[in-house]
């Protein structure tokens, strides 16, 4: 598996989520009219870079999605979307980090609701900075994916027309990692 990267974008060292300033989440386009948002906590993410590249690991638990509307939780939860039961997690693990901080490339395989799908995520990295004793970089990355790719095929058609919900679903991940 290559883990590249361009012109050593991504300082050397171990990075870990600093939970407090850290979310991942994703918005969906809700009956043609509005936009559907629910977020996860929280992320444990790993950005590593030494000789042989860089590489970004991260995951969330199914069970931590919040949204504003608890009576649709257990739908989101069912086989029809996130599948939690046999699938408690999303994954996320690079295959190629490129670019520049204000034009970072990410390539990974993106694992939920029982599928993995290769994604590209674009964004930007800040840092590192000191604050106190400990050195931090912010990570910014976002991406659409196909919700039926990952078999969340639930539709449901408008009494005028239309649908439900799209089928393109915004995710957005903002970590600050803290180095070991």
């Amino acid at each position: 598996m290559s883990t590249t990267t361009e012109a050593a974008v991504v300082p050397a060292g171990t990075w870990t989520t600093d939970q407090a300033h850290s979310r991942a989440e994703f918005e969906v386009e809700h009956a043609g009219l509005s936009i559907f948002r629910g977020s996860f906590r929280p992320i444990e993410a790993r950005l590593t870079s030494d000789e042989d590249g860089a590489r970004l690991e991260g995951s969330v638990a199914v069970g931590s999605i919040s949204i504003d509307d608890e009576n649709i939780l257990p739908h989101l939860l069912s086989p029809e979307f996130f599948d939690a039961e046999r699938s408690p997690e999303i994954a996320f693990r690079s295959t190629e980090i490129g670019g520049d901080a204000d034009h970072l490339r990410v390539t990974g395989e993106l694992s939920m609701a029982g599928a993995s799908r290769p994604v590209e995520a674009t964004g930007r990295l800040r840092g590192p900075v000191s604050l106190g004793p400990v050195e931090r970089l912010a990570l910014e990355l976002e991406t659409v994916v196909d919700r039926t790719a990952f078999g969340m095929d639930w539709q449901m058609e408008l009494p005028g027309g239309g649908t439900a919900l799209a089928d393109e679903v915004r995710l957005v991940v903002s970590l600050e990692l803290n180095k070991e």
